[in-house]
């Protein structure tokens, strides 16, 4: 799973800003190798914002380079109407296959990157986008998080809409509960469990899902605030909804 800044397409030499991302998105695919499977998010938060979400066109709402891998050919997306991901390789039909009743459940895409233990990459940008995070928050039952139902329409692929609802693990909006994984992050360094490398002008980082999980976890046991501003700074007042 692979969380990236479109910077990182910037340092291919002068062209059509297209055929920068294709090139990038290719860079990795070959890094992963024939036999791996590349997901990008490609969330839409559609059902938060009342929307319908249409699997095969409602656009990715999360950066121009997972917007271009969604579009491009061989390419399957996850049904979830808030956290999909756009899926190529070997496992990726049987992923997209996945009804999807917890955005962050047992039996979410993550749950399933966690049982495969997938290599997580963080390229040009910082672990604070990694949204397995919040899977570990579930599983682990942090009181700054709790259960909402959204419910809308998803339209299939082949067309087809239907009604359906889907459980999200809503932040607590009163407390600082915004994400801080800078702590996760030097853990994981000095743990030894992140590796790290330059890449041209950017860097990559890579964990594993289970390093991520087990980290995060050994984290929340030792201070349940670990992984949210308020344990960062457990001065500061919480944000305004």
């Amino acid at each position: 799973m692979v969380h990236l800044d479109a910077i990182v397409a910037a340092q291919f030499p002068a062209m059509p800003n297209e055929q920068r991302l294709d090139l990038l998105i290719e860079a990795i695919e070959a890094a992963i190798g024939g036999a791996g499977t590349l997901l990008m998010p490609a969330f839409s938060y559609s059902f938060t914002k009342g929307e319908p979400f249409d699997i095969c066109n409602t656009p990715s709402a999360v950066g121009m380079v997972t917007e271009r891998f969604r579009t491009q050919p061989g390419v399957h997306r996850t049904t979830d109407p808030i956290f999909s991901f756009a899926c190529r390789g070997l496992l990726a039909q049987e992923l997209c296959a996945r009804p999807v009743k917890e955005c962050f459940g047992a039996g979410s895409v993550f749950a399933a990157l966690h049982r495969l233990n997938a290599q997580i990459v963080c390229l040009g940008c910082s672990l604070s986008r990694a949204t397995f995070v919040h899977y570990v928050e579930t599983a682990h039952g942090v009181d700054y998080r709790y259960n909402k139902i959204f419910s809308g329409t998803i339209i299939s692929p082949d067309g087809h809409a239907s009604q359906y609802s889907v459980v999200y693990h809503v932040r607590d909006l009163t407390r600082r509960s915004e994400a801080d994984l800078r702590r996760l992050q030097k853990r994981l360094a000095h743990d030894g469990k992140s590796r790290t490398a330059e890449v041209g002008r950017s860097r990559i980082m890579a964990v594993t899902a289970s390093d991520l999980f087990d980290t995060a976890w050994k984290m929340l046991d030792e201070d349940p605030a670990s992984l949210i501003a308020e344990g960062a700074n457990p001065e500061s007042p919480p944000k305004r909804p």
